[in-house]
């Protein structure tokens, strides 16, 4: 059965809430062990902790910005910290995101225990030309502070990116791993 992408995202509050239109099509996310983001579909924080390869249909000339939220945060009845960003490189040749421009390095998810699922979403932008990013703010792994509160859409604004060509998204929610992905930042309680 074939999903129509802009219905789906409609559904799941990502049109309008997030961005003004739907990606033309869905981005292929795959993580370690073959676990696939398959349109909505629950992972575990286990299996998504490490950086994922994103495929889309990318002109091998043009450039593009891929974007990973968690729009969640910290509960997605009350997404105070909304949007936290996990993952963001820009100028990215074709669909090589490794050759790309990296302002946000992966950082895992981790959904707060008794809150339910957060979704977390893959945007990909198609960019006019060249992105100057030096003044867009950076962070390593090991950093939160720059992420919480990011908007996808005022971002895209002030880049130019326009509407997304291609994204996807799944659903986790708080397992036994959270603890071990946590012990790796300062305590905190802003995500």
């Amino acid at each position: 059965m074939q999903v129509d992408i802009g219905q789906f995202f409609a559904e799941h509050d990502i049109v309008p809430v997030l961005i003004d239109r739907a990606p033309d099509s869905f981005a292929k996310v795959v993580y370690r062990a073959k676990k696939l983001v398959d349109a909505g579909k629950e992972l575990t924080p286990a299996e998504v902790r490490e950086e994922p390869k994103v495929e889309w249909y990318a002109d091998p000339t043009a450039l593009y910005t891929l974007i990973m939220i968690d729009p969640d945060s910290p509960s997605r009845m009350e997404p105070w910290n909304r949007e936290f960003a996990h993952w963001l490189v820009g100028n990215i040749p074709g669909r090589h995101v490794q050759n790309g421009e990296t302002l946000f390095e992966y950082i895992p998810v981790f959904p707060r225990s008794g809150v339910g699922f957060h979704r977390y979403i893959f945007l990909v932008f198609q960019q006019q030309s060249w992105n100057d990013y030096s003044q867009a703010p950076r962070a390593s792994n090991k950093n939160r502070t720059p992420r919480i509160r990011f908007s996808t859409r005022d971002f895209a604004r002030h880049y130019s990116l326009g509407s997304p060509v291609a994204g996807n998204f799944f659903v986790a929610q708080y397992d036994d791993f959270v603890p071990v992905i946590l012990s790796r930042y300062p305590a905190s309680d802003d995500y």
